[in-house]
């Protein structure tokens, strides 16, 4: 199992960078242009496998963590606290693993399905959907129990996030054009959980290093309210755009 994990987290990392950089080229890029839709395709590819490999070695930890991060102890104590410890922070990644995942298919889906919401109500796209929210829920329980903020925090933006998509695709009638704010909330959503995942272990260590342990909650924090800002901005400029809903 530690072979297994060690494979995941290594090709999670090495597509989860490319993802980094990918992810600027569609923003920046002119909208349904060819380098848009081709680096968001290579963008789509690097996102997925590093959602799923995430997915991988969060369960293998919550399964046995002791078999998938091995570890010597000084005494029981130690190792219990290991473990707890292990499975919370496994349950964190997990729920952003879950949330780029079903933001990356939803976006994809919501660009192929246009103005028919039909063709999104499918079994994985719900299952997707209703996973992050189950997860999201519990890391919730788990967030609360434990006094985890950032599990709380981060909890409470995986169900907004999730609830928002399950509405896109209950709802019988989609606006003209809203399927273009969709797909572009949905991507920039992806960005905002591989960025965060990025912070959380590494970018902490840079942020500590530079202005103190007092710093590393904003590394957690930072990605997660710019993304906010823009997803803001960018719904609003092109709900005015593209004149959605008239």
């Amino acid at each position: 199992m530690e072979y297994i994990h060690k494979f995941a987290v290594y090709t999670h990392i090495i597509l989860g960078s490319f993802a980094l950089l990918l992810f600027w080229v569609p923003v920046i890029a002119k909208k349904g242009g060819g380098a848009h839709n081709r680096f968001g395709r290579y963008y789509n590819w690097a996102m997925y496998g590093t959602s799923i490999l995430g997915v991988l070695a969060c369960i293998l930890v919550l399964a046995d963590p002791l078999s998938a991060k091995p570890k010597g102890f000084a005494d029981v104590q130690q190792q219990v606290q290991y473990i707890q410890q292990s499975r919370i922070f496994a349950l964190f990644l997990l729920m952003l693993s879950l949330l780029v995942l079903a933001s990356i298919y939803h976006g994809e889906r919501v660009l192929k399905a246009k103005g028919n919401a039909s063709l999104l109500r499918t079994p994985l796209h719900l299952s997707l959907l209703i996973l992050l929210l189950v997860v999201a829920t519990l890391s919730l329980l788990v967030g609360i129990q434990f006094s985890q903020t950032l599990l709380i925090v981060f909890a409470g933006v995986s169900l907004l996030v999730g609830t928002r998509m399950l509405r896109y695709v209950a709802q019988r009638n989609i606006a003209p054009r809203a399927w273009v704010i969709e797909h572009m909330g949905a991507m920039l959503g992806s960005g905002i959980g591989v960025y965060t995942a990025f912070s959380a272990v590494g970018g902490r260590h840079v942020f500590s290093y530079i202005l103190g342990e007092q710093a590393v909650f904003l590394s957690w924090i930072l990605p997660s309210v710019i993304g906010v800002v823009a997803i803001s901005w960018g719904r609003r400029h092109y709900t005015t755009k593209f004149r959605v809903g008239c």
